[in-house]
């Protein structure tokens, strides 16, 4: 596992190391991050996270609330993971200090109150929305949060009508820049997903129209990078969203799919996707018993290590519900897990991808000279 947690000459203008103390880790750590689905967080329970190749402690106290803390407690530093909730505080399970969603002790048995008093771990702002669960990892006040129901209304079209609206989360084996790149990359998708836009194989997956090679136009604003296609009959739109994020628009089987989705990084090699799916379907949600349960297939990215190393084929997946994320996990992880671009041979078709890194270097850049984040989409 390749983790960078310091600065270097080659690496002031990278995005892709986010350790601690790197440049690009510190700009990410400015903006809120998804970190967990909301429904996998139960009331009363406590687990560990990591993100940016750095650990925290997550936890839902008995009143609903998530909290975001640090990973051990201040005592004797053991994880604080593995503690019991109490109300809305976590008690640690070695000396049985107790730490309130503010940080701060309130209970230190067989210890003065004075003490007491004194002891706290660190606190990250944190948001539920969507129905997924925000942090702010970064220094001082975060910035303003995402506005998506209006970025949605001005331009996608409206998560408050989505037929469906859910949430979805995988762990891709590669960089997070890796994915992120690959969502301005219009050129993949007639290739990679030639299978899960084919109805004669396929029941579910994206519209025969999402997957013809079409030109492309390039828009860049100055937090966003914009990607459609000239003509033809797809609705295919793709945003980039400073610093992570997808906006995404695209056919699919039986309607249209809007997509906000962030690939966080969990460490140097490894990230997980958070997306808010918003479906738009015509005819109304299909029957349940009508789309198998991803539940009853191995996850995508094992699919993906089966189909890397040889031992099996995208088609013995055909009728995997996941069947999108595995073209894509075969495609990117077979980069390697970090990407040597020295050797890329970029084309026409790279526009976005290219302003894509031009803007994260100018934002590093300011970033460096003092600039503030500022949340402007």
């Amino acid at each position: 596992m390749t983790v960078v947690t310091e600065e270097t000459d080659d690496q002031v203008r990278d995005p892709v190391f986010t350790g601690p103390g790197t440049p690009a880790g510190r700009l990410m750590r400015s903006y809120w991050q998804p970190v967990l689905q909301s429904r996998d967080l139960a009331a009363g329970t406590a687990q560990p996270l990591t993100v940016m190749s750095e650990q925290y402690t997550l936890y839902r106290g008995e009143d609903g609330v998530a909290v975001v803390m640090a990973p051990r407690c201040a005592h004797r530093l053991t994880v604080l993971s593995v503690g019991t909730v109490e109300g809305d505080s976590l008690r640690c399970m070695f000396h049985g200090w107790k730490f309130g969603p503010d940080g701060r002790c309130v209970e230190a048995p067989g210890e003065s109150e004075r003490l007491v008093s004194r002891a706290s771990v660190t606190v990250y702002p944190t948001r539920e929305a969507y129905g997924l669960i925000f942090a702010y990892l970064g220094d001082g006040e975060p910035p303003k949060f995402p506005g998506l129901e209006g970025f949605s209304r001005t331009y996608g079209h409206d998560l408050g009508k989505a037929t469906t609206l859910d949430t979805e989360t995988y762990v891709r084996r590669c960089n997070f820049f890796t994915n992120v790149e690959n969502g301005l990359d219009h050129a993949h998708v007639p290739f990679t997903h030639r299978l899960s836009s084919d109805p004669s194989k396929t029941k579910t997956g994206f519209s025969p129209d999402a997957v013809h090679q079409e030109p492309i136009e390039v828009e860049r604003g100055e937090k966003i990078i914009r990607v459609r296609e000239r003509g033809g009959k797809s609705p295919y739109q793709a945003t980039f969203l400073m610093p992570n994020g997808l906006h995404l628009i695209v056919g699919i089987r039986d309607g249209i799919m809007e997509q906000f989705a962030w690939r966080v990084p969990i460490d140097d090699e490894q990230h997980r996707s958070f997306a808010i799916v918003a479906r738009y379907l015509p005819g109304g949600p299909a029957p349940r018993a009508a789309v198998a349960d991803v539940a009853d297939w191995p996850p995508a990215d094992e699919c993906a290590e089966l189909i890397i190393r040889g031992e099996k084929r995208l088609v013995d997946f055909v009728d995997h519900p996941a069947l999108v994320n595995i073209e894509d996990h075969v495609a990117q992880v077979g980069m390697g897990r970090l990407a040597d671009r020295t050797h890329e041979y970029l084309a026409e078709s790279d526009k976005g991808v290219v302003q894509l890194r031009r803007m994260w270097r100018r934002e590093l850049d300011a970033f460096a000279d003092g600039a503030p984040v500022r949340q402007t989409w």
